[in-house]
């Protein structure tokens, strides 16, 4: 597995513009921590952003919902959306916000719009499996696992050339050429970036290792082999919705993961049916 150290770490804190961890999101985990989370304290919290509370509202009145009536109370809306949807809604629209377009090489709502929905279906398929995983750590894994990439096309104008070399020179993972053009990779800020928004420490070194073709041919607990696979199985099936084929990683991971998790090709297929409908979920 790779490791990573302290200076490693250092270097990254100095050379690159690492979003800070909103305090929204640090108070938002404080409460989710407690044995009794109070709806009503964060709703509380939320209605003093803005931003955020906007976000909610729309959501609540979005064709997903569903509702006879709209909904103009944050308190309300909170309590209908609940604990675990608002902090994906939270978490979702901090990150995204952190990122300034004017400064970065790619398309970040592009790159967003994607890995919200490889984290929706993260936890799709985290649900039909009944692995005991859980939602918040599959979408966290899900939005986060690749939030190294906008923070390389911020520093580097021609990251989106090294990106596509990349995908085009499948033999060797994304994160080698970064390593090979820039001494640093996305897996590694990416990491830096969830352990400094306090993540949970199994996700922060998910995000690290996501690339790692070889994870599920090490010794791993179960838990970090299932929440592994189902991220790549995910990649390849956002990938294969927008792009119409596969990923670079999944023709090494693919047999590993369709063991693991005891699915075949028509399993498969249904998950990729299932795509369109996650996609669906963002909106």
């Amino acid at each position: 597995m790779l490791e990573i150290d302290d200076k490693v770490l250092a270097d990254i804190r100095r050379g690159f513009s690492i979003p800070a961890q909103p305090s929204l999101l640090r108070k938002l985990q404080k409460i989710m921590a407690e044995d009794e989370p109070d709806l009503n304290v964060l709703a509380d919290i939320i209605s003093q952003d803005v931003a955020v509370a906007s976000i909610i509202l729309k959501t609540i009145n979005s064709p997903h919902y569903g509702l006879s009536r709209s909904i103009s109370d944050i308190h309300k809306s909170v309590h209908y959306i609940g604990l675990n949807g608002i902090n994906s809604l939270v978490t979702n629209t901090l990150i995204k916000s952190s990122f300034d377009q004017k400064d970065c090489s790619i398309a970040l709502e592009d790159f967003w719009d994607s890995a919200t929905h490889i984290a929706h279906t993260c936890v799709h398929i985290g649900k039909k499996l009944k692995e005991g995983t859980s939602k918040d750590k599959l979408f966290s894994l899900g939005l986060f696992h690749d939030c190294g990439i906008p923070i390389m096309a911020m520093k580097y104008s021609n990251y989106t050339e090294t990106y596509e070399l990349a995908y085009n020179r499948a033999s060797k993972t994304l994160p080698l050429i970064e390593d090979e053009f820039y001494g640093v990779n996305h897996a590694t800020i990416g990491y830096y970036v969830a352990s400094s928004w306090r993540l949970p420490k199994d996700i922060c070194t998910l995000i690290l290792v996501h690339h790692d073709r070889d994870f599920l041919k090490m010794k791993n607990s179960r838990p970090q082999e299932i929440y592994y696979a189902i991220l790549k199985l995910a990649e390849n099936l956002v990938h294969n919705h927008r792009h119409s084929q596969n990923s670079a990683d999944w023709p090494y991971v693919q047999e590993m993961i369709f063991t693991l998790l005891d699915i075949d090709e028509d399993n498969y297929q249904d998950y990729l049916e299932d795509t369109e409908s996650c996609h669906l979920e963002e909106d």
